[in-house]
């Protein structure tokens, strides 16, 4: 009988000033602990979300958000914790432009690490890096990456992440799942800091499992969600970080995260978590592993108005301050001088500020962000209407 066959899956990574030196060291066991390292030591596949560009470039990329990146030198603890792919499907791949995406993938080819989830530029007739295919124990096994649309179109000049495009996603599942054993797909949506999928991304969820994906992970909500069986298929809403020490915001959630451990044994397979800690900017085992709280989660699945209810609470606040305030523009007497002398103001730049230009385009453009207005807006109808003025 073939032994059982170990994947291991992790949130974000990348490093961070506080730690460069570490990582570029290679000093794994200070970076992760001796218990994390083992975990990693004992797979037959691991990969990770790397959250951004390993690149020496200081050219960013114009964009509403921060621009995220390290040293190449700091491929060096990457290497030494045995990571055998990263993901690059996200929001951060494109932050320094085509240098800061090339930079990346030619250190990891140099130290040889896998890499998935970069689209070619348009025009650009190489096929995109979309999924990687493994053999472990005669078992073919698939791995695909996706990002939601987050300022990481390719364009003419620069390549992208892999976007997902339901027709075209869907399809590729249900071609790629013919060809293996065993399917993942690593996604990178969903609201930050929101421990339950919305709506749009537990659609999505169901329609790939139905299309063929044995396992689904969403990464990029920086916080532990929950998890839902359906049709076969595991569903994790939300990995939360791996060792992704730049945050400030909500510790409580951003400070924790899961190392997913498939186990594929025959035709069936086990989904195990290990919850890691971000503590002075390295990671830790967590001692308690106490999957309680995540578990609770994850039987509100179907408490469609609940879960809406504290989706709209942890957005409207994040809504009115920065998108709404964006787009009333940042000249009022031009945009009065413009009311009364119509062609006097001819240019959008001298009503929007570059950064509220940014923003607004972000709302428009991003799928995540979109959704986020629809139950902003509507909340705020709800309410007009039921308390009326």
């Amino acid at each position: 009988m073939k032994e059982p066959i170990k994947i291991l899956i992790a949130g974000d990574l990348m490093p961070s000033e506080n730690n460069f030196e570490l990582f570029e060291k290679g000093d794994a066991k200070a970076l992760f602990g001796k218990e994390i390292c083992q975990l990693f030591s004992d797979t037959d596949f691991s990969i990770a979300n790397l959250e951004g560009a390993l690149t020496d470039s200081i050219i960013p990329q114009q964009k509403d958000g921060p621009c995220i990146k390290a040293p190449t030198s700091t491929i060096a603890g990457i290497k030494n914790l045995g990571l055998s792919a990263v993901a690059l499907a996200n929001n951060h791949i494109t932050d320094y432009l085509q240098q800061g995406i090339d930079d990346t993938l030619n250190i990891l080819d140099e130290v040889g690490i896998l890499h998935v989830g970069i689209a070619p530029r348009k025009g650009c007739p190489s096929p995109p890096d979309s999924h990687l295919s493994i053999t472990i124990n005669d078992k073919k096994i698939c791995i695909y990456n996706i990002s939601e649309t987050l300022f990481n179109s390719p364009t003419k000049e620069m390549d992208g992440a892999y976007l997902y495009d339901e027709w075209i996603v869907l399809n590729e599942i249900r071609v790629l799942k013919q060809q293996h054993d065993f399917l993942i797909v690593i996604y990178h949506g969903g609201a930050e800091y929101f421990p339950f999928p919305t709506p749009q991304t537990r659609k999505r969820f169901h329609r790939m499992a139905d299309c063929g994906a044995d396992f689904i992970t969403a990464q990029h909500t920086h916080c532990v969600g929950c998890e839902e069986w359906y049709k076969g298929s595991y569903l994790l809403y939300g990995q939360g970080n791996f060792l992704f020490a730049r945050q400030k915001k909500y510790p409580n959630l951003t400070k924790q995260g899961l190392v997913t451990e498939i186990v594929i044994n025959g035709d069936g397979f086990l989904v195990n978590h290990h919850i890691v800690n971000i503590k002075d900017d390295v990671l830790r085992y967590d001692n308690q592993q106490d999957l309680t709280p995540f578990y609770e989660r994850s039987q509100l699945l179907d408490d469609d108005e609940f879960i809406i209810e504290q989706f709209t609470k942890l957005k409207v606040e994040e809504i009115m301050r920065k998108f709404l305030v964006a787009a009333k523009g940042c000249y009022p007497l031009r945009r009065i001088t413009k009311r009364i002398f119509p062609n006097s103001v001819k240019h959008p730049e001298q009503t929007y500020s570059l950064s509220q230009m940014l923003r607004i385009f972000n709302i428009v453009q991003g799928e995540r962000t979109s959704e986020d207005m629809y139950y902003v807006w509507k909340y705020m109808l709800d309410d007009y209407y039921q308390h009326g003025k």
